[in-house]
């Protein structure tokens, strides 16, 4: 099966993305499931397309994507106070793009988490080979997703793995029975992203995610 765990849709305040095309752009893509995993927003969807809960939290120190959550996670938490109720709610807690200059927790990262997310399809080369570094030396699962905020970006970035459903899912993950697949952010496309990205932040009346 491949999977796409990091998608943004209309619930997300940088994003415009409608549920059901985005599961018609997932299945033109050769996806079997998606997550939509929308900014400090828990959502459930029914899609009639294989769609895991999730969501992706702001922590104190940088994002956090939750997976096969229950339930909201509270925003602005520490990082240990994050994925304690991520592990509350059921979820798998992966550290999102840890290397990304906007909101990746760097140097703040502490070994707390279940995956890391070496492959994102909004990251630069550079920046998703040292999340797989980092997830090679700490010996920890990794996840991929494209981190998509517009329709063209879904499937970008990828996991495969061999499962049936969710609680399959789970456990390759877990199992670090995964790979991860997709096309690193090129140079000119990190222009043109952060030139998006900047006029969304002014819209946004320069408030963070």
């Amino acid at each position: 099966m491949k999977g796409d765990i990091h998608i943004h849709s209309k619930y997300s305040p940088d994003s415009m993305l409608e549920p059901e095309e985005i599961v018609r752009v997932a299945q033109r893509s050769g996806l079997d499931f998606i997550a939509i995993s929308d900014h400090n927003r828990f959502k459930e969807h029914n899609l009639g397309f294989h769609t895991i809960k999730a969501e992706e939290v702001s922590s104190i120190d940088g994002h956090i994507l939750a997976i096969f959550i229950d339930g909201e996670i509270t925003p602005r938490l520490s990082q240990a106070e994050t994925v304690e109720m991520i592990h509350d709610r059921n979820g798998i807690a992966i550290c999102a793009h840890p290397f990304r200059r906007v909101n990746g927790v760097r140097s703040k990262f502490i070994d707390i988490y279940d995956a890391i997310e070496d492959k994102n399809g909004r990251c630069s080369a550079a920046c998703n080979k040292k999340a797989s570094e980092l997830a090679a030396k700490l010996k920890r699962p990794v996840t991929a997703g494209s981190d998509s905020h517009f329709y063209e970006e879904i499937g970008r970035t990828y996991i495969e793995l061999d499962a049936t459903d969710d609680e399959s899912i789970r456990k390759a993950i877990l199992n670090n029975k995964v790979k991860t697949n997709g096309k690193d952010l090129s140079p000119s496309d990190q222009v043109k992203l952060y030139f998006k990205l900047g006029k969304d932040y002014v819209k946004r009346g320069f408030k963070r995610i």
